[in-house]
């Protein structure tokens, strides 16, 4: 039996991201690129065939990052597609540490990362915890309790007083080794907008918005914005995170606090939204999903054309050109110098 090879796989349970994987099948339409979409209807199906070398999968997006369940079939897929020599954004290991917010914020804080003040806490020591002078001098009253391991906000109390808001994030999130005691920060206003900041960081491009924790809104930055406001600062950091947890496709918080500082609160969302305003309220403006698709598409056609021999020279000619920016000044710069010889001789 011929084995059928798809060029790209989008990992996926989420049906109101149809938006998004449309826009993926339409892209791949165009390059010639065949597609498969792996959601709940048809992902054990295709996890037991991709088992049984029926079918392979040469580079595969996963907007699942169920990583804190390793039964999870979206989990398994992931590590299956690995482990075949297939390419995952993002790889499942790489996903797994990030989802741990312990662990990442060490890497953070050594690497100069401007997170909130911290308190760690371990799951077995939650019932003897207690909330000390030393630990409200240090982080603050009310603070914010947070598990260590675990997504989609479970556990995650905003306005924590005492332990028994400890306990109650241990109660909804059992499953987390560990627990954080974090400051709560006072966003700063600016303009009409507060400073709280939602961004995107797509193979190396990083997307900023304005984003209401509260109402979950999305606004543009503009670039304008970005020099009146003075929010370089977002882009630096969002780098430094890219760099140090090694993810391609993420989305962070930051929040601009009253003392005038950024501060990284949401580290690595390893599932960033992808729901577009024109089918949701608070959605993400579809300019940017659309940009967000484009990006992926084009980070993993660069896997998935490696194996159409027809490709394989327009690819290295796009990868010899990446740089054609620098080669061009560097170029200019010799005519000049060879200009100003003649002349002068």
């Amino acid at each position: 039996m011929t084995r059928k090879t798809y060029d790209m796989v989008l990992s996926s349970p989420f049906s109101n991201y149809d938006f998004f994987a449309h826009k993926m099948r339409e892209l791949c339409g165009q390059m010639d690129l065949t597609f498969f979409l792996a959601d709940d209807v048809w992902v054990h199906e295709f996890l037991g065939k991709l088992k049984t070398r029926e079918i392979a999968v040469r580079a595969m997006l996963d907007l699942t990052a169920n990583q804190t369940d390793p039964t999870d079939v979206y989990t398994r897929l992931a590590y299956e597609v690995k482990d075949q020599g297939g390419v995952v954004i993002d790889d499942p290991e790489l996903t797994a540490f990030s989802a741990h917010k312990a662990k990442l914020h060490d890497l953070l804080v050594q690497h100069q990362v401007p997170v909130p003040e911290t308190i760690f806490v371990r799951n077995q020591d939650v019932g003897s915890f207690r909330i000390t002078k030393e630990i409200r001098n240090r982080v603050g009253v009310p603070f914010v309790v947070k598990p260590a391991w675990g997504d989609s906000g479970v556990g995650v109390i905003m306005d924590a007083t005492s332990e028994y808001d400890l306990k109650m994030s241990h109660a909804q999130a059992p499953n987390s080794d560990a627990f954080l005691i974090q400051q709560q920060l006072k966003t700063k206003p600016l303009g009409d907008q507060m400073g709280w900041f939602r961004l995107y960081h797509i193979c190396r491009e990083v997307i900023p918005c304005w984003w209401n924790p509260e109402t979950h809104e999305y606004q543009m930055v503009t670039p304008a914005q970005i020099k009146r406001y003075k929010l370089q600062p977002l882009r630096r950091i969002m780098r430094k995170i890219a760099r140090v947890s090694q993810m391609k496709k993420f989305s962070s918080e930051i929040c601009l606090n009253e003392d005038g500082k950024f501060y990284a609160v949401d580290y690595v969302n390893a599932d960033p939204d992808m729901n577009p305003r024109s089918f949701y309220a608070n959605g993400v403006p579809d300019e940017i999903v659309r940009h967000i698709v484009w990006l992926l598409f084009y980070e993993a056609m660069q896997v998935a054309k490696r194996g159409h021999g027809f490709f394989d020279d327009e690819l290295e000619a796009s990868e010899a050109s990446a740089n054609w920016i620098e080669r061009r000044r560097m170029e200019q710069a010799a005519h000049l110098v060879s200009a100003n010889g003649t002349k002068s001789a």
